[in-house]
């Protein structure tokens, strides 16, 4: 009878294991408090965002546990678009607070549209923001032709 009874506590213990472990994997709520990053052109922004916040923005964003494994997919990703130039470089969201968060303010500017004579720009825009409107531009202007620069906007 002693065995039954280990045998029996062993299964339980095995079984509460197994769903601690299970409960651990579970990818975190989108109101999580974490970092977004967002890159082009071989650079990126970050800012503390939520999960939620930062997929409004760029729905197919991968998530990190860590900034070392953020870090790494990006420097695989760097180096893959500079062998293939076309290829989008994509940012995503870390499960931690930003490391170094954008708070510059320069000027944003936006690809022309084929009617346009200049360029739009917007003054007191972050990197992070500039990069965040241009990746929603849904209107045939390319977000690989928006431009952010630190300080005021040319001719302001």
């Amino acid at each position: 009878m002693g065995i039954g009874i280990d045998r029996t506590g062993f299964t339980v213990a095995l079984a509460a294991l197994l769903m601690s472990t299970v409960a651990g994997a579970q990818p975190p709520p989108m109101n999580a408090p974490g970092c977004c990053c967002l890159g082009s052109a071989g650079t990126y922004a970050c800012v503390d965002k939520t999960q939620g916040d930062c997929l409004k923005i760029q729905p197919a964003a991968p998530m990190y546990p860590h900034h070392t494994d953020w870090k790494k997919a990006w420097d695989e990703a760097v180096a893959a678009s500079k062998a293939q130039e076309a290829k989008p470089m994509l940012g995503g969201w870390i499960a931690e607070s930003c490391e170094k968060s954008e708070a510059r303010i320069g000027c944003c500017c936006f690809p022309k549209r084929p009617t346009d004579k200049a360029a739009e720009c917007k003054a007191s825009m972050s990197e992070f923001d500039c990069k965040a409107e241009c990746s929603l531009l849904k209107d045939g202007r390319l977000p690989s032709g928006c431009a952010w620069s630190l300080g005021a906007c040319p001719g302001s």
